[in-house]
């Protein structure tokens, strides 16, 4: 029995044998064509698809990320210093305290001999002239005290009382020597006139020393605060004195002078110096012309050249 199984399982593997070896049939040219399409279908693109069968994706790597380019808004980089390094922390600067007002101090006196010689033969080219041709630089018409007006070149300044009265120019002064040139009119006795320096207000012009002649030829300088009680205070550093130096009578021209420097005041005539006095009120101000008709009604003066220089060499 075993040895019939045997042969029938031979018989079996012979006859199998023979269909494996049987020849194939060669394909036609369209049925190449047909599968070189087919595999050429199936192919993976450029891109690494296959159509119809995508291939598994590629995990995504993500960027490298690209630092932003700084702006201005962008803050500095923070400097961590190294343990070594000292850190300078911001200082907060105390509210500061106003230190008390000083009290005023007198005006130091200013040692020098003054000298007996023209001013202005030694002093050089004056710092500001008018020569009086135009009006620019003074006030012009009526007041209650003057009037005053420009004629031939010259300034005519005009005493309507009896009470000094005065016009002012510019600019404030401190040190300097002023130098006036008057010519007298129709003139007596106590008809004056001169120079006001020193006025401390322009526009509220009640203060200030007058350096002053007279007709009959009297020098004064005098120190006016309006002020000062209830009609004010006249005080006078150099008292209605004669001096040879004036030129007295109508129609008559002087020069007159006034160094001041620091609390010294000078008094010059004719580039003659005819009186000093120290007197620290006023340090500095305004200056002007004043004329005042004491013995003849509406008492005019011409003014001919005004200069000044300031911070004169004594």
């Amino acid at each position: 029995m075993k040895k019939l199984i045997a042969a029938l399982f031979a018989m079996l593997l012979l006859a199998g044998c023979g269909g494996l070896f049987q020849p194939m049939p060669t394909p036609d040219e369209d049925t190449i064509a047909t599968q070189v399409a087919a595999i050429l279908t199936t192919m993976p693109t450029a891109t690494g698809e296959a159509e119809g069968q995508p291939t598994q994706p590629l995990p995504t790597i993500p960027p490298t990320e690209t630092p932003p380019l700084p702006t201005e808004t962008t803050p500095p980089t923070e400097v961590i210093p190294s343990p070594t390094q000292a850190v300078e922390q911001p200082t907060v600067t105390p509210t500061e305290t106003p230190p008390p007002s000083p009290t005023p101090q007198p005006t130091a006196t200013i040692a020098f001999t003054p000298s007996p010689n023209d001013p202005v033969a030694r002093l050089g080219p004056a710092s500001w002239t008018d020569n009086m041709d135009k009006d620019d630089n003074w006030p012009t018409g009526t007041d209650k005290f003057t009037e005053i007006s420009f004629r031939d070149g010259v300034m005519l300044l005009t005493g309507l009382t009896t009470t000094d009265g005065w016009r002012l120019t510019w600019p404030e002064l401190t040190n300097f020597y002023l130098e006036m040139t008057f010519q007298t009119g129709e003139c007596a006795a106590n008809d004056r006139y001169g120079m006001i320096v020193r006025v401390p207000e322009s526009r509220n012009p009640d203060r200030g020393y007058l350096v002053g002649l007279t007709c009959d030829g009297k020098v004064s300088l005098r120190r006016w605060d309006a002020t000062v009680g209830a009609k004010g205070e006249m005080f006078n550093l150099i008292p209605w004195t004669a001096k040879s130096a004036v030129k007295v009578g109508s129609n008559q021209t002087n020069r007159l002078g006034l160094m001041a420097i620091g609390d010294r005041l000078i008094v010059y005539v004719n580039g003659e110096l005819v009186g000093e006095a120290r007197d620290n009120t006023f340090s500095k101000g305004y200056f002007g012309v004043f004329v005042g008709a004491r013995d003849t009604e509406k008492f005019t003066i011409k003014v001919d050249q005004v200069r000044y220089w300031e911070n004169p060499t004594p």
